[in-house]
């Protein structure tokens, strides 16, 4: 059977981008500081699904520049590098290939760099912020690399409360950790796509022209 989330052929098979890592680190983020959870002693901010009063904001990175950023603490996650493993000889899998598709199966591991932006105006504030995110995240790492289907998640790194880079007026104290997670695939035979590739370039009075105007986007 071929691998197919969308068809729900597979129920245990799930897309694995560096995109879907930073989800999941919001939403676990968001239930931590949920004022339902559980804290001993209680945090004073408590993340509702509501920006325009939320005490604190959990969001990607992609969403640091909302309006209210400035008034209130925040949690900004987001990936540094992304870097593809070989885990065996051109990535191929122990899985057969299966004859019906011609397909071959391969298998590897994406590495992410994650990092975490903790945000606040008071200096203090964005320590504690950041102690918590880490001391969080460490102790419940094992859970979430369970129940995600992650493959490893590093030492939770806390880095020194400093200047925030993007907005002077706020104090950043960055959380760093890498995720692993394992990535499959399928390829069918590429002879045939090349051939035909072939054919057309074979068909052109200048090559180098016709690539040269593709690169330019001159001819569609």
């Amino acid at each position: 059977m071929i691998p197919d989330a969308a068809q729900g052929s597979l129920p245990l098979v799930q897309f694995s981008t560096p995109l879907v890592t930073i989800g999941v680190l919001v939403e676990v983020l968001r239930e931590r500081f949920k004022e339902t959870s559980e804290s001993d002693p209680d945090v004073p901010w408590h993340w509702t699904n509501d920006p325009k009063t939320t005490p604190i904001f959990i969001e990607s990175g992609w969403n640091e520049n909302l309006e209210a950023r400035n008034v209130r603490p925040g949690i900004w996650v987001d990936r540094d590098q992304n870097v593809y493993q070989r885990v065996a000889i051109g990535d191929q899998d122990q899985l057969p290939t299966i004859q019906r598709y011609r397909l071959e199966m391969f298998y590897g591991k994406g590495e992410t760099d994650i990092i975490i932006e903790c945000t606040a105006q008071k200096r203090g504030e964005s320590m504690i912020i950041g102690s918590i995110v880490q001391d969080f995240l460490h102790m419940s790492s094992d859970v979430i690399q369970a129940f995600f289907g992650f493959h490893d998640i590093s030492p939770i790194l806390l880095g020194r409360t400093v200047p925030f880079e993007k907005d002077n007026q706020l104090w950043n104290t960055p959380v760093n950790f890498r995720v692993t997670y394992e990535i499959r695939w399928a390829t069918a035979p590429i002879v045939t796509t090349f051939n035909s590739l072939y054919t057309k370039i074979a068909q052109q009075e200048d090559p180098v022209r016709y690539f040269r105007e593709i690169s330019l986007r001159s001819k569609l």
